[in-house]
């Protein structure tokens, strides 16, 4: 008597058809809240923020100019440099990145300076 419930069961169930699918809800008459704004790791991941790369500038040089003014030029990686006029120039700083510029001449700038005062 089990074997054939057992074999009546095994032939009708496989046979019967799953509803599975579930409810599936879309309303296109009304928006149910708005999208949350991205974050910002999300926004530089997508490319639609600009993340600015530091590279550590060390002390090069320290140039008088002929104004007497003192300048401090730095160097950091991929040759970025880097000018900035202190009365005491500290040994390194965090300077934005910038590969393959030339070196900066103090004189060349002031003079530039000079001609746009005029």
């Amino acid at each position: 008597m089990s074997y054939i419930l057992v074999f009546i069961m095994s032939v009708i169930i496989p046979v019967l058809p799953a509803d599975s699918k579930g409810k599936n809800f879309t309303s296109k008459a009304k928006i149910y809240g708005s999208p949350k704004p991205y974050t910002r790791q999300q926004q530089i991941q997508r490319g639609s923020r600009v993340e600015k790369k530091y590279t550590t500038c060390r002390l090069k040089k320290i140039v008088q100019s002929r104004s007497g003014g003192q300048a401090c030029i730095y160097q950091g990686g991929n040759k970025t440099y880097e000018l900035m006029f202190e009365k005491n120039c500290p040994k390194q700083y965090k300077c934005v990145y910038n590969p393959w510029t030339k070196e900066p001449n103090i004189d060349d700038i002031v003079d530039s300076l000079n001609s746009i005062k005029k």
